[in-house]
């Protein structure tokens, strides 16, 4: 936990070859109106122009270099470990948040303490049709204890989450042997 008084927010960003978008993705961090938040960017040994963009900017962006590209649950693991936030959350590359999100997701949590989980709606852009699509479709939000819906349909979309990391840990954090789903698995746990 930093001095601020608000608890500290580590955001999660595995990158890999991810320059097209990324600019966008990380500026969307910086735009957040909560201010207490890391980005942990873990460079899976992108090739491209990625570690040039995340390297450009300030000491709120931590930056790391994996020696040889892994699997997602491995290079997940070893972006959290370099967390130092009482709570996580992750912006995949091609992603990037509104301005509210950690603001609206950290009052929840202050508001009631033993959650694990907070998470939102997306709306999910097509490049290649210009579709527009919400996710999840539901006009309210499912909420409380969700593992019999959650184990029925995977509705949570994971760049809106963000996670209290001790409740993470507790459940055992990502798999690290699973090459994809690991956002599923986690959420299934907690």
């Amino acid at each position: 936990m930093s001095g601020n008084s608000q608890p500290l927010v580590s955001v999660i960003m595995n990158c890999y070859n991810s320059e097209l978008y990324l600019k966008e993705s990380i500026d969307s961090v910086y735009a957040q109106t909560y201010s207490n938040w890391e980005i942990i960017f873990w460079d899976n040994a992108s090739t491209d122009k990625s570690s040039k963009i995340a390297k450009s900017y300030d000491n709120k962006l931590k930056y790391f270099k994996a020696a040889q590209t892994t699997i997602l649950g491995e290079a997940r693991i070893l972006a959290v470990e370099k967390s130092n936030g009482e709570y996580l959350a992750f912006l995949d590359c091609d992603d990037y948040w509104l301005p509210e999100k950690l603001k609206l997701q950290m009052e929840i949590f202050n508001n009631q303490p033993n959650i694990a989980v907070v998470y939102g709606r997306c709306e999910l852009l097509y490049e290649s049709s210009g579709l527009k699509k919400i996710f999840p479709k539901q006009k309210k939000l499912k909420a409380g204890f969700v593992f019999q819906d959650l184990a029925k349909e995977d509705f949570i979309p994971f760049p809106s989450v963000v996670l209290d990391k001790k409740k993470f840990i507790d459940c055992g954090g990502f798999p690290m042997h699973f090459k994809c789903a690991t956002d599923y698995w986690v959420l299934l746990h907690l």
